[in-house]
């Protein structure tokens, strides 16, 4: 880490860093007091960084999930006087027939789902990165522009789409086949994990392109050479070379799926189909509230996350084993399709329909109708804005908008520049403690989004003498820990690619490391910033699993009012909140991301 005296400095760095040099001119006087003699040799700014992050993360990431752990080992919940140690929650859980179905419920709808969406990712980002397929830039648009689709209007969408009466896709047997239902059910478990695969396609696509542009292609040109086809290249040499990374690919997005809520909620609720998320939230919402159980099964949920992160990261350090990219001679090959060419294409036109065009149109038509119907000519004649009217005359709908507008505006910001400082201590500074700051930002990663929400909940109560219950900054503060993991995860990357000798010479000329750091190495990383910001701000502004825990009405945001109709069977109502929340979702993508190219064309 670059030296903190400021000696010599320029005017205008001193000018700029004078308030921050004062206040870290004091702390330091003061630290190095207290430290004990042999530790006087460590910079004393070290210790207040390194120590305050410390501190930070722990009560951000460690202490909601010890409260969690505490809870379920407590005979009463948060609300109740008393209490003592018991293990009875636990054996509850364990003897009760229904944790083994929702084990089954969850293992079987994440790996499905998993092994589906592999398939169609890893089969797109082959075609994007090692083919001449037309569009292929156009697959990474489709791609940003689904992130800004909120999970619970995908699932919204396919209930329209296969409700046995009257769904979309149904209407060959209801209407001209005359049957009183068609084939096609929303809430089975096939459908929870085929419709999971789908939204899971364009993540695992944007994982595993990055693992096919590593990759030489000499290895493939050397089986070609051999006289392999296409085919048996990609089965032989391709996927093999990448199968520690696709490993950790699936880990990683099995792991995740673990905490899924949306598309359980819409679609297997209704069925009783139940997985680790949806009966959190049932035993939270019930009256009275089984905490008992919501913090067992919440312990058990961030126990086996915390196995699937820790293989992820065993995997991730055997895939430097297998690179193939050195310093000589490598160029990327793409295959000639010949006639396939084109329905490479019509594939990835076909991946825009069913991601964007498909929910989009859908949605809008439902928001028109006063119940939903298949399209037809009476249809779009009765067709009116009387959802929107409504909507735009609630209190909830400018309350949510207001709240989502602040998240969007706070947690995004917050968590970005969090992370850049956590990477900076981790990737440039030999201080100690920097490791486990890396570890306790990647923790909140292990615990699925509806039970760090639960473990927020439990802090709020814990610690009621501060009034933020009820208010849009418990939120805000849960969506900055759980955010933390992914914005880290991107600064550090970032970081590694920036090389220290521009920070080396603002020190060199005297410049305080805080000046540093401030001036230098956030303006080199804006390009990174920005995109990190993105990411945090779509899924802050989408989430749904941990707002819905800690919601009032105060602080209720955009997804939580679109949940809060379609449960009461408000479907216009749900859809036109929907619609909405899209449209804001995917201004918020197409700024992002003009910014994010125009900044990366100006640091370029």
């Amino acid at each position: 880490m670059p030296s903190p005296t400021p000696h010599r400095a320029p005017c205008r760095a001193r000018v700029c860093g004078k308030r921050a040099g004062g206040v870290m001119a004091i702390s330091t006087q003061a630290v190095r007091r207290a430290l004990p003699g042999r530790f006087t040799t460590v910079e004393p700014q070290y210790v207040i960084l390194v120590g305050g992050l410390g501190l930070i993360l722990a009560l951000l990431v460690i202490a909601p999930l010890v409260i969690l752990l505490f809870y379920s080992l407590w005979s009463v919940g948060p609300a109740d006087p008393g209490g003592s140690f018991t293990l009875e929650n636990y054996r509850k859980t364990f003897l009760s027939s229904t944790t083994y179905e929702l084990l089954f419920n969850t293992a079987a709808f994440g790996l499905g789902s998993v092994a589906i969406g592999l398939v169609f990712g890893v089969t797109l980002a082959w075609i994007v990165e090692r083919t001449n397929a037309p569009l292929r830039n156009f697959a990474f648009v489709v791609a940003i522009i689904t992130a800004g689709i909120p999970p619970i209007l995908y699932a919204m969408t396919w209930v329209f789409l296969l409700n046995p009466r009257t769904g979309v896709f149904n209407i060959p047997f209801t209407q001209w086949m005359g049957w009183r239902e068609g084939i096609f059910d929303p809430h089975t478990l096939g459908t929870l994990i085929v419709v999971e695969s789908f939204r899971l396609t364009p993540t695992i696509f944007l994982m595993t392109v990055g693992l096919f542009r590593s990759m030489d292609p000499a290895l493939e040109e050397a089986a070609s050479a051999s006289g392999a086809n296409t085919f048996t290249t990609m089965r032989r040499v391709t996927l093999p070379v990448m199968l520690p990374g696709l490993l950790g690919v699936t880990i990683f997005v099995g792991t995740a799926t673990i905490g899924i809520f949306e598309i359980p909620a819409i679609l297997g609720m209704p069925e009783g189909i139940h997985v680790f998320a949806t009966r959190i939230y049932l035993a939270t919402s019930q009256v009275p509230r089984d905490y008992g159980l919501a913090t067992s099964l919440g312990t058990i949920a961030a126990a086996i996350g915390i196995v699937g992160i820790f293989y992820y990261h065993r995997v991730t350090r055997i895939q430097q084993k297998f690179a193939t990219i050195t310093g000589k001679g490598y160029r990327p090959r793409r295959i000639d399709l010949g006639g396939f060419r084109k329905w490479a294409g019509a594939a990835i036109i076909g991946y825009f329909f069913l991601m964007v065009v498909l929910p989009a149109v859908v949605l809008i038509y439902a928001s028109t109708q006063p119940f939903f119907r298949p399209p037809s000519i009476m249809a779009f004649q009765s067709a009116n804005l009387d959802a929107y009217r409504l909507i735009f005359k609630q209190e909830a709908f400018w309350i949510g908008l207001k709240n989502s507008l602040i998240l969007i505006a706070v947690v995004p910001a917050s968590t970005i520049l969090l992370s850049a400082i956590v990477s900076w201590i981790v990737v440039r500074s030999k201080a100690r403690g920097r490791g486990l700051l890396d570890t306790l930002a990647f923790v909140p990663f292990t615990a699925p989004s509806i039970v760090f929400g639960l473990a927020f909940l439990l802090i709020a109560f814990w610690v009621d003498w501060i009034p933020i219950y009820g208010t849009i900054w418990l939120i805000a503060l849960v969506h900055l820990a759980r955010f933390l993991a992914y914005g880290t995860r991107a600064t550090n990357g970032a970081m590694f690619q920036l090389h220290k000798e521009l920070e080396e010479a603002g020190s060199v000329s005297g410049v305080g490391w805080l000046t540093v750091f401030w001036r230098i190495t956030l303006r080199l990383l804006v390009p990174s910033l920005v995109a990190g910001w993105l990411w945090v701000a779509i899924h802050s502004g989408r989430e749904l699993s941990m707002a819905l825990l800690l919601t009032t009405r105060d602080n209720q945001i955009l997804s939580i009012v679109t949940w809060g109709a379609w449960e009461n069977g408000r479907i216009d109502e749900a859809t036109a909140f929907g619609v909405v929340l899209m449209a804001l979702m995917t201004t918020i993508v197409i700024v992002a991301r003009f910014v994010t190219l125009r900044l990366t064309r100006e640091h370029g």
